[in-house]
Parts: structure tokens; sequence; C-alpha cells
């Protein structure tokens, strides 16, 4: 993350696990495996993204009902 603070992040196939991060952090999220990020604060949090799938867009799959999993 650029920038930013206390984001949560959820991960997980059912979002089961809660992480926070802030400036500076690196995320992981392995290939297939759900995940959102949550910002509650006042300020936008920012973050540089990169997939490793040629086929990025295609192989997004949304799982809208996970939504009710994030509190």
């Amino acid at each position: 993350m650029i920038s930013g603070e206390n984001v949560e992040v959820y991960t997980g196939e059912q979002l089961e696990h809660r992480d926070f991060a802030n400036a500076g952090d690196y995320l992981y999220f392995p290939a297939g495996v759900p995940h959102v990020a949550v910002n509650r604060g006042d300020t936008p949090a920012v973050f540089v993204a990169a997939r490793t799938d040629p086929n990025e867009q295609e192989s997004v799959v949304m799982r809208p009902e996970l939504d009710e999993k994030v509190p």
C-alpha cells in the first residue's frame, strides 16, 4: 500500500480471515482466493496491484454470496 491506514482485508473461501493493512505493507493473495479490502477511514487508501494471470479480467469471478460475510 502506498498510503492509507487500518484498511480491513478479508481473505479465505468464506472471507474468514481478517487482517489490517497500512502504508508500506505488501499484500499477497494467492490465485483463486476470495479477497476484499475495506477502507472505513476518512482518507483514501492507495495501492498498486499486479496480477500474473495473462487473462486477468476474464478470470475474475465475482462472489456476491460473500457480500454478507463482510461486516
